[in-house]
């Protein structure tokens, strides 16, 4: 009896293919879960920019004086895995920033305000939230991949990503 392990030992990896046909049937499966998705265009853009819109309003009618602005253009990259092989891109909207922080004391209310729009519009809630006293920061998900970023410390930024899609 020998020691060595047989090669593609293990429940997820088939015997009798090679590396480059596993990848190829991942990816396949992948695309096809990818298919099965909205229209990025024609649906999530544009829900994610009414949400993006809809937060906005929310944080500034609880920090009176914050005004937003951009100096960035909306983004386009790859996927990050496991979809990096597909031609699906994620999309980062424009970001907003304001030279005005949301004050201590209203960043409960904040938090509340953005975790419900987020909910709303398929979120899964607060991902993880930082609060030092001197730095705020939340991140929600959705199922898709969706990412919003709101950080509160010397400014206030907000970053919003769509989930992977095909073009």
């Amino acid at each position: 009896m020998s020691n060595t392990p047989e090669p593609y030992e293990g429940e997820h990896r088939p015997r009798g293919k090679a590396d480059s046909e596993i990848k190829a049937e991942e990816t396949a499966a992948l695309f096809e879960e990818l298919k099965q998705r909205p229209g990025r265009q024609s649906v999530v853009e544009p829900r994610f920019e009414r949400m993006q819109e809809d937060i906005k309003t929310a944080i500034s009618t609880l920090v009176p004086g914050l005004e937003w602005s951009t100096t960035r253009t909306r983004g386009e990259s790859p996927c990050a895995a496991p979809y990096s092989s597909t031609p699906g891109i994620e999309v980062s909207l424009l970001p907003f920033s304001s030279d005005t922080p949301v004050p201590a004391d209203r960043w409960p209310a904040v938090l509340e305000a953005v975790n419900s729009i987020a909910v709303a519009n398929g979120f899964e809630g607060v991902d993880l939230t930082r609060d030092d006293g001197l730095r705020r920061s939340v991140s929600l998900r959705d199922p898709d991949g969706g990412q919003i970023l709101l950080g509160a410390g010397g400014r206030t930024a907000l970053m919003i990503t769509t989930g992977c899609y095909l073009r």
